[in-house]
């Protein structure tokens, strides 16, 4: 077996252990063709289902710590409290600092039994990574460190902690979320992998499982061990993925994963996949369904054949929102989204009623018919308003309100109708028809907002309403009878600031509105 075999087969077998699939050894045999890596990860499921029954069948009299030769023990400022996970990669536990007991991490510990190179790798590049990123919906980095335990050192590092977490997708079906929750939900996700993206950060790997939700709602995007870093700023660019390496989660691979030049990969490998999110989240189902495929199989649906419109599956949805799902699914990348951050504007905008500029309908006029999971119905094209029906009314259609017209004249001349009676129903009309009247509240100056801080990175809320992280632009809409927009920036480890911004004049101002914050360091630091 060649070095890129034994590599693949680790990596399958990572996958199958990570993803919790009932029957691993089945999934591998969908992924692969090559019977020598096939061979190599049955092996190494074997060995890795012989550790797990030992441990899991120890008489109960036992003390944990015989179970686990971690538990109780102190990896840099943290105390091992108990094991929380198992994967591919190693263990994850429930640790707290030996300084403040309010202080509750996510102890990620390499496996001793993975000694591969690239697994090596992979994980001190998760850790390097998230060192990198500071967002409130990416879980924070804490510390790392080796620890000797009798055999060689090992890696290990700390990370946020989020209790009772539930991933993306159960926690929207167990809510029972609707369309706009879950869409502002894929908005937040978005804004974090955006702000990964200007970091030079690609996660290649995103999916609903690395997505957790914890019990306020929050989103926090987890598991960058097999992130790319783009540029040369960092030594985590010597970590290359070998060409035709497979690096991913088939089901949310983007064409160009599929085609393994890691040239290609860039942030709108990240979008695709979030495109595969958001089209699961509001429809049920993927894009395309490739789980049971091989992944020869696989590549060629994904790469051959357009994603079918979302509105396949459900007439909810309309046009605009058909045609962010359709942009962020394109086969060529450079038809997609640039990065994460533009998605997440995209749907902010339709969740505000407003128009998407530039339009992106285009992406949605012809629901594509091969590699569908459901029936398409027929698109609904506009109504052409010069149609054979109104031709053919146009002979009675004047002469029938001319009657009408002159009866109500008469009427009203007879004193029988009032003409107070007249404007009550039609203003009644109007109301019911949508149509907005002059006193209605409407939109009457659009400003655009450029927010810096010092430190950058920090999350920014308008009239409750999250727009990003620093530094970001958003537009505030200005209502007739609006007074100001309070706007509120906070970043961890520093104090919030809170700002009201006085309502632009009904002529707009003359300079662009600019805010440049230093934050102040919060006064007690929780986190050691």
């Amino acid at each position: 077996m060649n070095p890129a075999q034994r590599d693949q087969a680790q990596r399958l077998f990572e996958e199958a252990i990570r993803g919790g699939t009932p029957d691993p050894a089945t999934w591998v045999a969908t992924q692969t063709i090559d019977e020598q890596v096939l061979a190599e990860v049955k092996r190494l499921l074997t060995e890795h289902s012989a550790h797990l029954t030992h441990a899991e069948h120890l008489p109960t009299e036992v003390p944990s710590r015989l179970a686990d030769g971690l538990l109780n023990q102190i990896l840099g400022a943290y105390r091992i409290e108990k094991l929380i996970g198992t994967g591919g990669m190693g263990r994850v536990y429930l640790a707290r600092s030996t300084t403040d007991a309010t202080c509750e991490v996510a102890m990620k510990v390499l496996g001793r039994a993975v000694t591969s190179q690239i697994a090596i790798q992979r994980f001190a590049r998760e850790a390097e990574v998230m060192k990198k990123l500071d967002h409130p919906a990416i879980a924070s980095f804490y510390a790392s460190g080796m620890y000797d335990d009798g055999e060689g050192a090992v890696p290990w590092f700390a990370m946020e902690y989020i209790a009772s977490a539930q991933e993306l997708t159960m926690w929207c079906d167990n809510k029972h979320l609707g369309l706009r929750e879950r869409l502002s939900l894929v908005a937040q996700i978005s804004d974090a992998i955006g702000h990964a993206h200007r970091m030079g950060i690609v996660h290649r790997d995103l999916k609903p499982a690395n997505i957790l939700v914890a019990v306020n709602g929050s989103p926090k995007v987890i598991d960058f061990g097999v992130a790319r870093c783009l540029g040369n700023d960092s030594q985590m660019t010597a970590v290359q993925t070998q060409t035709g390496q497979l690096v991913g989660t088939m089901q949310y691979m983007s064409p160009e994963q599929f085609a393994g030049d890691p040239r290609k990969i860039d942030h709108r490998a990240d979008v695709y996949a979030l495109g595969v999110i958001l089209f699961e989240l509001i429809s049920g189902t993927y894009p395309h369904d490739v789980r049971a495929l091989s992944v020869h199989e696989a590549a060629r649906v994904v790469c051959d054949v357009d994603a079918p419109d979302v509105r396949s599956t459900t007439s909810e949805f309309d046009e605009e929102l058909s045609g962010i799902v359709a942009k962020c699914l394109r086969r060529e990348r450079s038809e997609r989204f640039e990065d994460a951050r533009e998605l997440g504007i995209k749907l902010r905008s339709w969740l505000r009623g407003e128009p998407i500029s530039p339009p992106v309908t285009e992406f949605a006029k012809e629901p594509a018919i091969a590699g569908r999971t459901r029936p398409i119905r027929e698109t609904k094209q506009p109504h052409n308003l010069e149609t054979d029906t109104i031709r053919r009314s146009s002979g009675w259609l004047v002469p029938t309100l001319s009657v009408i017209l002159v009866a109500i004249v008469a009427l009203v001349a007879t004193d029988i109708i009032k003409p107070q009676w007249l404007v009550d129903q039609w203003r009644k009309i109007i109301k019911s028809s949508g149509v907005p009247s002059a006193q209605d509240e409407l939109p009457a100056v659009s400003e655009s907002i450029l927010i810096e801080t010092d430190p950058s990175g920090a999350h920014v809320t308008i009239d409750g309403l999250d727009v990003g992280v620093t530094p970001v632009r958003s537009i505030i809409a200005w209502k007739q009878n609006s007074q100001n927009a309070m706007i509120i920036i906070s970043k961890s480890g520093f104090q919030k600031h809170s700002e009201s911004i006085s309502a632009a004049p009904r002529g707009g101002r003359t300079a662009p509105l600019q805010m440049r914050v230093r934050l102040d360091p919060a006064a007690t630091v929780t986190v050691p």
